[in-house]
């Protein structure tokens, strides 16, 4: 199985999660969920103000055993599973997500999950929404939730989820990008997701761009 590496949604969460982790007042229990080869979390503790304690997991055997030889940290645990499994018996400051969240068919036709597993429905939250149903049980009440939002799911829906579970909810910069050659291929398909507000993109001189930003979700209702 492959396994993600630094794009451009990697590095939005590490440039926006390491800054609200160095203004934490306090040494905390920080897990990142879908981990891939460990560069979030790694650019965290490179940038990082106090000694907290790491915590990563990836459904990805091979993930893990990359994480572990990227990251040098001691103050680290890893453990293979799906998203929240293997942490059922610990509670976090902060979890950050990085697992998949774009249109499935979307995913299927791009270059991107050439050989990794999406599978997030047609919305792109079906992995989200799972996640959030079970939060409760590893989020420390005040705690702080960062995830990826990426205009090739339905955005909207994604913030009335997280609306619907969190206190305060921040947004990054938009950071918007060109979208592939293949999307022009089923271009109608992909018009007919967007008029049922399954995805979002906009055109600009022929050009379709897709843009993603980080969503900061701060305390638990």
């Amino acid at each position: 199985m492959k396994i993600f590496k630094e794009n451009l949604t990697s590095k939005i969460l590490q440039k926006n999660s390491s800054k609200l982790i160095n203004k934490l007042k306090i040494k905390s229990n920080i897990l990142e969920i879908g981990c891939g080869d460990g560069n979030i979390t790694n650019f965290i503790i490179k940038k990082r103000k106090k000694n907290h304690n790491f915590f990563l997991s990836d459904v990805s055997e091979v993930a893990v055993k990359k994480a572990k030889k990227k990251i040098s940290y001691k103050k680290c645990q890893f453990k293979i599973g799906k998203w929240l499994d293997p942490w059922e018996q610990n509670k976090f400051d902060v979890i950050i997500s990085d697992v998949s969240s774009i249109n499935d068919f979307i995913a299927k036709e791009s270059e991107w999950y050439n050989g990794v597993e999406c599978n997030s429905g047609i919305d792109g939250l079906k992995n989200i929404e799972k996640i959030l149903a079970s939060i409760k049980k590893n989020l420390k009440k005040n705690g702080l939730f960062i995830l990826p939002v990426i205009s090739l799911s339905n955005e909207k829906k994604m913030i009335r989820l997280l609306d619907n579970k969190f206190k305060k909810i921040s947004f990054s910069e938009k950071i918007y990008w060109p979208i592939p050659s293949f999307f022009k291929n089923k271009l109608a398909k992909y018009k007919n997701l967007k008029k049922k507000s399954k995805i979002n993109f906009e055109e600009k001189f022929g050009i379709y761009l897709a843009y993603t930003y980080s969503a900061n979700c701060f305390g638990l209702k």
